[in-house]
């Protein structure tokens, strides 16, 4: 299972599309929010493709997207959340988001646009950071029973 994950596009779903377009076997597609309504566009434009997001700290009301998810894919649980919740700025090890996640195989945030991704102890914790600002965006494969994550660019458009 190959999972695409975008943050932080704050209005340039193009830069999302770009990627949507030149990566094969595209199973799931996960927004950490700040521009839900790039996510929203995403989901219509690829009605094949399941997508997941929740909102920023810029998505403002009205907005209904839930500001948490949890995933299960293939037989793992990923936490989906944007992560001004759990102070990730001030917090570079991201501690309340890790503890958040117990339970889940991988915790999915954005908020900081810095790209992150590490293992600690036996959770994955990746920010795939801007999609607008870095063209930076996240890849998570599940394969065989072993979740493996990434941190991609693309180039400038």
């Amino acid at each position: 299972m190959r999972i695409l994950v975008f943050s932080d596009s704050h209005g340039s779903v193009s830069a999302c599309t770009t990627v949507i377009e030149n990566i094969i076997n595209v199973d799931m597609i996960l927004h950490a929010g700040d521009c839900v309504s790039d996510a929203a566009w995403i989901q219509k434009c690829y009605p094949n493709i399941p997508v997941k997001y929740v909102r920023g700290n810029c998505d403002t009301n009205p907005c209904t997207a839930p500001s948490e998810l949890i995933i299960e894919a293939e037989g793992k649980k990923i936490l989906l959340a944007h992560g001004h919740q759990y102070s990730v700025k001030s917090q570079p090890e991201c501690q309340d988001l890790i503890e958040a996640a117990k339970g889940c195989d991988c915790a999915v945030f954005g908020h900081t646009h810095q790209p992150v991704c590490f293992k600690k102890e036996n959770l994955t914790v990746l920010n795939p950071g801007s999609a607008k600002s870095l063209n930076s965006y996240g890849v998570i494969e599940i394969e065989d029973g072993v979740l493996r994550a990434a941190v991609c660019y693309s180039n400038p458009l």
